[in-house]
């Protein structure tokens, strides 16, 4: 009896973690929503008739964007959490610059995988792009060209 009480909090357990998984948002089913984009019928009857195709390609697309698609997109934000955490200064001078760069280095691979695996399994949105983007910078001005006049 205890057995199947540990089974049936496993799952319950299993249930609420899967319930704020990054793969439910709509945004991280790429396939999914390719899938229902274009194989979507318009009646009952076409919804049946394609169910035995659209039952077992539809759990192959959710097992992609689970294991391959949302990880793979997840990458690039991963990196520009790091950068922005590790390696964009904030007022630092240029001696802590350099002291803090062999530790820098060193935290880059652990932060990004934390990032990266924090992306992958729990609902983050993504980051914005214009966020990551470096500021624009306003060109100088050009010294003024002094012609002698011969």
């Amino acid at each position: 009896m205890s057995t199947r009480f540990t089974h049936l909090v496993l799952l319950a357990l299993a249930a609420l973690a899967a319930s704020g998984c990054a793969v439910t948002q709509e945004q991280n089913r790429r396939l999914l929503n390719a899938m229902d984009a274009s194989l979507t019928p318009c009646c009952d009857g076409g919804r049946w008739a394609l169910a035995p195709v659209a039952l077992p390609l539809g759990l192959v697309a959710g097992v992609l964007d689970a294991v391959v698609v949302h990880p793979a997109t997840a990458v690039d934000d991963a990196w520009g959490d790091t950068v922005e955490l590790l390696w964009t200064p904030e007022g630092e001078s240029r001696l802590r610059r350099a002291v803090l760069t062999p530790f820098m280095a060193a935290f880059t691979a652990p932060v990004f995988v934390g990032s990266w695996l924090g992306r992958c399994l729990l609902p983050i949105s993504p980051r914005d792009e214009r966020a990551t983007a470096p500021p624009e910078r306003t060109p100088l001005p050009r010294k003024a060209e002094v012609r002698v006049a011969s």
